[in-house]
This record gives C-alpha cells, sequence and structure tokens, in this order.
C-alpha cells in the first residue's frame, strides 16, 4: 500500500503575506512621521518647505515596496520548487524522503540540489515530532544523498528502491542513524503515524523460508568408452565393433 504526501506550500505564503504586512505598517509609519514633521516645519518656519523628512519617506516606502516584492517573488518559487521536489514517499518495503534544498550554477547552467532520505523498513525503529512541533525526528539506519536532482530518479522492483542510476545503489551516499527533518508535510503526527503504520505492514510480512542445503547424493560413475584402438571398426555398420 503506498502512501504520498506533498508538500505542504501554504507556509511560505503565510509567511510572505505576515512579512508584508510588517513592512507595510513600517512604511505607513514612516509617512505619517514625515507628513507630521513637515507640516509642523510648515507652521514653525513661515512657509518654507523642507524636502528632507518627504525625501526619506519617499525612500522609506521604496525601499518597503522593493522588500515587497522581492518577498512575494521568494514565496512564489519556493512553493514551485517545493510543490516539486518536496516529498515523502511511502511503500511496501521502503519509505523515501525528498527536500528541495536550493539551486546551483555547474558549467553555465542552473542545477537543482536536493536531499533523499532512503528509509528501508527493516532497519526503521521510529518517528516522532519534536518539543517545537516544527520537525520530524527519524530513528533508524537511513541512506542520506545531497547531489543533482536529475540523478536522484528511482523506480520500485518487489516493493524495494532500486536508482536509475545505478551506482547510487552501492555508494555515493551516508549511513545515518538518524535525522531531524522540517515539518513540511502538514500535520507532523498525521506523518509518523503513517509511518509506523507502515513499519508495522512490513513487519506482518510473511518472511522467507530458508532455503535447505540439498542433500549429498550418490554419484553414479558414466561407463567406461573403449578407445579406438582396441575396437575394430566395421565399414557395412559405419561404427566401431569388437
Amino acid at each position: 500500500m503506498r502512501s504520498y504526501f506533498h508538500c505542504a506550500t501554504a507556509r511560505f505564503g503565510r509567511r510572505a503575506a505576515s512579512a508584508v504586512t510588517v513592512i507595510a505598517a513600517a512604511c505607513a509609519g514612516a509617512a505619517f512621521t514625515a507628513f507630521i514633521v513637515t507640516y509642523f516645519g510648515i507652521l514653525t518656519s513661515r512657509g518654507t518647505l523642507s524636502p528632507g523628512p518627504l525625501a526619506a519617506a519617499a525612500a522609506v516606502i521604496a525601499g518597503g515596496l522593493a522588500l515587497c516584492l522581492k518577498l512575494k517573488l521568494s514565496a512564489d518559487k519556493k512553493t514551485a520548487m517545493h510543490s516539486r521536489y518536496t516529498f515523502l514517499d511511502i511503500q511496501l518495503r521502503f519509505a523515501a524522503l525528498s527536500i528541495y534544498s536550493g539551486e546551483i550554477r555547474r558549467r553555465g547552467e542552473k542545477v537543482v540540489i536536493r536531499e533523499l532520505y532512503l528509509i528501508p523498513f527493516d532497519s526503521f525503529v521510529s518517528a516522532a515530532p519534536s518539543r517545537s512541533g516544527r520537525k520530524i525526528v527519524l530513528r533508524g539506519k537511513m541512506r542520506h544523498y545531497v547531489m543533482d536532482s536529475r540523478d536522484l530518479g528511482y523506480h520500485i522492483r518487489d516493493g524495494s528502491a532500486e536508482f536509475d542510476r545505478w551506482w547510487l545503489n552501492h555508494g555515493a551516499f551516508a549511513e545515518i542513524d538518524g535525522a531531524e527533518i522540517p515539518a513540511l508535510f502538514g500535520s507532523p503526527r498525521r506523518v509518523c503515524t503513517a509511518l509506523k503504520k507502515a513499519k508495522e505492514r512490513f513487519d506482518a510480512l510473511p518472511k522467507p523460508k530458508p532455503r535447505e542445503p540439498a542433500k549429498p547424493g550418490v554419484m553414479r560413475s558414466a561407463p567406461r568408452r573403449r578407445p579406438p584402438e582396441r575396437l575394430h571398426y566395421d565399414p557395412y555398420r559405419n561404427r566401431y565393433v569388437k
């Protein structure tokens, strides 16, 4: 039975909206302060207008708008990337947890870097939320890959994972005894419960019976063949005879 968890990308939009609200409030405060200073400056200086407060307010507002735009674009990019590359795939004999880790330039080309935790259930121990609820603590032996996302494709064979790049099945990974991962898939308790049930299903699978060693048998010796020099060749029969 397969369970698939997508990344809860709404969190990036909420963070961006909260930051934009704070920045907008700061810009509004700067504009109001500049108005008050300018107004009372006009009254005290008998009609002369000081451009200093207005220029400062304009700079604060422009910087705030640029920062808001940057936060919005960053949130949209994180939403798109995590939607594609961050997931939890629970199969019969293993779980694969993928996390988007950023982009780098390699030979003039943008490369997406991804973390992949391959968790076989025969060595998996437990999964539990952290005290803060922002992370999931995994215990048990697992493989940790960090590389180009294009190299981390895998397929399922007999319930187990086999990478499309054959060398990843034998190396290019770090074997770890546990990990703390961000709670990117909604409720951490729901994810931990799904992993626990998958472990129980794996433990309930029938174990393969050990093969019994073959009993030694008596080998019969093949009949001896007489060499041709001891036989007489009969041309009528087209064979050797005594």
